[in-house]
């Protein structure tokens, strides 16, 4: 059995309700995802050579927060009740990733450390959506958080 052996939980306000995943060099997100080489998914997910770019399920005009959750496994991770948005290979220049909203030039706040660069990393993308009873006159946004695990292995 897989075990966990590393892992970062860090907050993302979407533009367009996307945000990017990214391998860090410099201090900056590189690649494909961030350099306007791919576009905007078709569906929830836009998976490059060396990053993603992930459609929130949230599609209101409102900039809310995502938590994303990355992983580093010796092994394939076990699965679970979250739902599986995509399962891929990512290569990475830098050991170092990181999360940004999608055509913004935030900045983002936490690098993750793979612990190795210049590697194909197996990747899976998985989400799930926590609701609890919406309360009136606060916004919709306290009801509903969305959650991504990136889960990475070698």
């Amino acid at each position: 059995m897989s075990s966990l052996l590393r892992s970062l939980t860090d907050e993302v306000r979407p533009e367009y309700s996307l945000f990017v995943v990214a391998g860090v060099v410099g201090g900056q997100l590189v690649g494909s995802a961030v350099e306007g080489e791919m576009g905007p998914p078709d569906g929830r997910i836009a998976a490059g050579h060396d990053g993603l770019i992930i459609q929130t399920a949230r599609f209101d005009a409102d900039l809310h927060a995502v938590h994303s959750r990355f992983e580093r496994w010796d092994g394939p991770p076990p699965t679970d009740d979250w739902e599986e948005l995509w399962t891929g290979r990512l290569s990475l220049k830098s050991e170092l990733i990181g999360v940004e909203a999608w055509a913004a030039d935030y900045p983002h706040d936490v690098e993750f450390d793979l612990g190795q660069g210049g590697t194909t990393w197996s990747t899976r993308v998985a989400t799930k959506i926590l609701r609890t009873e919406q309360e009136p006159g606060f916004p919709h946004a306290i009801a509903r958080i969305e959650l991504y695990k990136i889960q990475f292995w070698a």
